[in-house]
């Protein structure tokens, strides 16, 4: 992994002096607020973050309730994700001594499985007995026959669990194994991709953004993502894209409307994503209303699916931010990627990719990562230094990505009401 001596800078000619200054100068209240929130709203057992750095504005653009890439964290911070993780699992119970990791079955990518064996050393380090398994047999393609629910309480192998830990997005559906089981399962079952949707977390991300930027008296727009959906699509047989072409059509003009009122010379641009599934599937960027009446038999097929093979028919439409961090001394455009255990960060890394634009997707093979060193900077920034200093930008990422945290948490309180 190559050492990045300067972590990022972003182009100041897009920089939001009035945006992070706000932040800065506020965090006692900030801080104040989120304590509030945390309170009557619990964050899921762990996250990460996607979040993208115009200079001019800063917003996630998905947040990952299954996180991977634990192998690609700081690893001199172990002791903070070791702090944190004891934390969010007493949160659950102080009661717990063994867990269970429900895997994906990617049996055969190497990365994910680094993932997964850092976060099962982290759970050890932390004092508990860890297996893990995988929810599919991968000869019979059922659910593993090691799985048994006996008196509502599964088991695995013969190992008790006090808590089932989902490292699997449940894309796929829930189980029937999982019915009824009275060990708590982190995140909630519901929260998988079977049930969830990015429209529902963006509606959720928009109403907490609002209530945050009228505590700091600033404009929401500098802080999220605008979205819209349409129902059931089919790129195959182009069913529902007269429906694409007015959302997309609305949404550009939302955009430029923005872009106008701030000076921003740049080219709007929006991402069709698939409205559920993770791993950088189910995505095409289109640059005008235009593009979509003209796409061709390679982009079609690219959104005919999501990851497991499952069929594509629900896209959310969102504005597409441009990433003006780039990685010194290697020049790549980068967005930072932010972890957490419960409401408290741990750190992250940055993904950068040196075949993409500042306007691409970089979750796409080829990209490669860089840890960030957080350690306090998170949740302490410094009113000295300058406000684009790292300390503080790394303060607004840790910001941003709560205000995500929380809006999953608010997801959560309403599966489980």
């Amino acid at each position: 992994m190559q050492n990045i001596k300067s972590i990022a800078e972003y182009t100041k000619s897009f920089t939001n002096e009035e945006l992070h200054s706000s932040i800065i100068k506020n965090h006692m209240k900030i801080e104040a607020w989120f304590r509030n929130q945390w309170i009557k709203y619990p964050a899921p057992f762990y996250t990460s973050i996607d979040i993208r750095n115009s200079g001019y504005k800063i917003a996630p653009v998905d947040t990952n309730l299954f996180p991977a890439g634990f192998n690609n964290l700081d690893k001199d911070l172990e002791f903070l994700y070791i702090s944190a993780l004891q934390h969010a699992m007493e949160r659950i119970s102080p009661k717990i001594t063994k867990v269970l990791i429900i895997s994906e079955n990617h049996t055969r990518n190497k990365f994910y499985i680094s993932s997964i064996d850092s976060l099962s050393n982290l759970i050890k380090k932390a004092g508990y007995e860890v297996k893990v398994a995988l929810l599919i047999d991968e000869d019979s393609l059922q659910i593993n026959p090691k799985f048994e629910n006996k008196d509502n309480i599964l088991i695995y192998d013969h190992f008790i669990p006090d808590a089932i830990l989902l490292n699997n997005d449940l894309s796929s559906g829930v189980p029937d194994i999982f019915n009824n089981i009275i060990q708590p399962i982190l995140p909630d079952k519901n929260l998988g991709w079977t049930n969830r949707s990015k429209t529902i977390h963006f509606e959720y991300f928009s109403d907490v953004v609002n209530n945050f930027s009228n505590l700091l008296d600033i404009d929401a727009w500098l802080l999220e993502p605008l979205f819209r959906n349409c129902g059931e699509i089919d790129f195959k047989t182009k069913q529902g894209e007269d429906c694409l072409v007015r959302h997309a059509t609305r949404l550009f003009a939302l955009i430029e409307e923005k872009y106008k009122y701030y000076g921003i010379d740049e080219d709007p641009y929006i991402m069709i994503k698939a409205d559920s599934g993770t791993y950088g599937m189910g995505i095409m960027k289109i640059k005008s209303v235009q593009e979509l009446s003209k796409l061709n038999r390679k982009q079609r097929t690219k959104m005919l699916k999501t990851k497991g093979g499952n069929k594509l028919d629900k896209v959310i439409l969102q504005e597409g931010i441009y990433s003006n961090e780039k990685l010194k001394p290697i020049n790549q455009v980068a967005e930072p990627v932010i972890y957490s255990f419960g409401s408290n960060l741990v750190g992250g890394f940055y993904r950068s990719h040196d075949m993409k634009t500042n306007s691409e997707n970089l979750n796409s093979p080829g990209m490669t990562f860089h840890p960030i060193p957080f350690k306090d900077a998170c949740i302490n920034p410094n009113n000295e230094e300058s406000i684009y200093s790292d300390t503080n930008k790394f303060y607004i990422y840790g910001v941003i990505a709560r205000l995500a945290i929380l809006a999953a948490a608010k997801e959560l309180y309403n599966i489980e009401a």
